[in-house]
């Protein structure tokens, strides 16, 4: 017997839940995120531990799923000086690095950016030799100015020996201690975007190191001494050696947990989860009780970049999101007054109209603290100047309409499928939609993304490029399987439960013979 706790951290609340080794929930917990992050994970770990009596020996595993390294990229806090070299001269030289960055970015990391001579064709043919000399001179430039380092080369996917190579130099130059970020282990196969994502990448690693030490002493300080993981944005776990050298795979790890959590509390295993949180409604699609991925170039911080995302849609309607009426028309946000809804809603006493207070004045949402339904009633009466049943009928009518797009947006064919509700604002989800087959309030659905956190598996994924007229493609996936394979037995995955959840073969256009392999691996940790 062996319990885990899961922990998920959003803007507005840090929630928790212990559950034992059959993912059974023992307890859960919603605490206000706080300023430093930790200060709620403490919080919430003590929380559900003092509410089970469990020995804390037993507590085998952490997992957490942290908003750390996208506040910090939206707010431009915590990030690294980095450098940045791009292998690609002469073919390269029109673009230049960080082109499409936003101002206030670029003036941030822009100071040390580089191009060398060197890059691959997709095949693997030569474009120029790397110049060590040339290398060393732009390493030279950057000593003692830079704390990580960014490295891109042309069709590095395909063949990373350039990248490897120019970041053992940046050991030998910058010290053993600097952090290197190689392109060929976060991104697709564009240049551009897959260097943005190492350059984003490199900027976090401080940022990582730093939560990381913080979660530890969390962890420590309560007297536990359980194994640490955290989530990443395919949902699957990351060891605290992995998130430090890509922390940029943490970002929109959010909803993935979500979508996960919900899928198994619901039993769903293909359909749509809407997550309803204070602000918006993020919709996200299970495909085999995992996210489906985006097919598009994902927008972070302002910057473009082409490594894998969930593919999630966020529309505004959230517990906190303010309704306004005119003439003959109800709008909703897409404003929300989000964790100060009981400062500013008309149920405590505020002066804002949300969607909070009709929920609250028709006896569908209990918050303690909140004005009596029939006084609330007649409050909303006033500011809508219609009767309640009217006013409230208007906002539910726009929820539904809302709603309904979401659910088409993220559909890929007519079919009815499942609608899984989840999150603290799940009480806003009309029980019937249009293009839903039915609509699944699960138990425990307010907390699903502390749950996604944690029954989420070991997982490791890996893609790269070959030509069919000079290689095997069956051997060389199968070459790629294995690889994959012996990199989640080193993080720590059970053998036996190793299932495969993509295996693709994918013909590149106007590339003769070129073919894009991509594999997805996935297992239990070891008991």
């Amino acid at each position: 017997m062996y319990y885990k706790i899961g922990v998920d951290v959003g803007g507005t609340n840090t929630d928790a839940v212990l559950v034992s080794h059959t993912n059974k929930i023992l307890a859960k917990t919603k605490q206000t995120t706080t300023l430093d992050v930790s200060s709620g994970i403490r919080n919430a770990i003590s929380e559900v531990i003092t509410k089970v009596d469990v020995p804390k020996e037993d507590i085998k595993y952490i997992m957490l799923g942290t908003t750390h390294c996208t506040n910090a990229l939206v707010e431009r806090k915590e990030l690294n000086s980095i450098g940045a070299i791009r292998i690609g001269l002469p073919a390269s030289s029109s673009i230049p690095t960080m082109a499409d960055f936003p101002e206030d970015l670029t003036a941030f990391l822009g100071a040390h950016n580089y191009m060398v001579h060197g890059g691959y064709e997709f095949d693997g043919r030569l474009i120029s030799p790397l110049n060590e000399e040339e290398v060393k001179k732009c390493l030279l430039a950057m000593k003692g100015q830079v704390e990580s380092l960014a490295i891109t080369g042309i069709f590095s996917k395909t063949l990373p020996d350039q990248e490897l190579q120019v970041a053992t130099w940046a050991r030998e130059i910058l010290g053993n201690e600097i952090r290197t970020s190689c392109s060929h282990q976060l991104g697709g196969l564009g240049l551009l975007e897959r260097e943005n994502a190492a350059i984003l990448n490199a900027a976090l690693q401080k940022v990582a190191s730093k939560m990381v030490n913080a979660f530890k002493n969390t962890v420590f300080e309560l007297g536990l001494s359980s194994q640490m993981f955290i989530g990443q944005n395919d949902g699957t776990l990351m060891s605290l050696e992995q998130v430090q050298d890509f922390p940029v795979l943490t970002i929109s790890s959010g909803p993935t947990n979500s979508i996960r959590g919900a899928g198994a509390l619901s039993k769903v295993e293909n359909g749509i989860v809407i997550d309803i949180g204070g602000t918006t409604s993020d919709g996200g699609v299970l495909v085999n009780f995992f996210p489906r991925e985006s097919t598009q170039a994902a927008q972070i911080g302002g910057v473009l970049t082409n490594f894998r995302m969930p593919d999630v849609v966020a529309v505004g309607i959230g517990g906190g999101t303010i309704v306004r009426f005119t003439e003959n028309q109800c709008t909703l946000g897409p404003d929300s007054v989000g964790y100060r809804l009981k400062e500013e809603a008309i149920a405590f006493g505020g002066n804002t109209l949300t969607l909070s207070d009709f929920f609250l004045a028709s006896d569908e949402l209990e918050i303690e603290g909140a004005v009596e339904a029939l006084n609330l009633q007649k409050a909303l009466e006033k500011i809508t100047e219609k009767t309640f049943l009217e006013a409230l009928s208007a906002v539910k009518n726009q929820i539904r309409l809302t709603i309904e797009k979401l659910v088409d947006k993220l559909k890929t064919d007519a079919k009815e499928i499942p609608v899984v509700a989840c999150g603290g604002g799940a009480f806003l989800l009309p029980k019937e939609i249009k293009g839903a087959s039915r609509v699944v309030f699960p138990a425990h659905l307010e907390v699903a993304n502390a749950f996604g956190a944690c029954i989420a598996q070991i997982g490791s994924e890996e893609e790269m490029v070959i030509n069919t007229m000079q290689s095997d493609e069956n051997e060389a996936m199968e070459q790629l399987l294995d690889k994959v394979k012996q990199e989640l037995l080193k993080n720590g995955a059970l053998e036996d439960s190793i299932n495969i959840l993509t295996k693709a073969s994918i013909p590149l256009a106007y590339l003769p013979g070129a073919v894009k392999l991509k594999v997805k691996l996935c297992g239990d940790l070891i008991k």
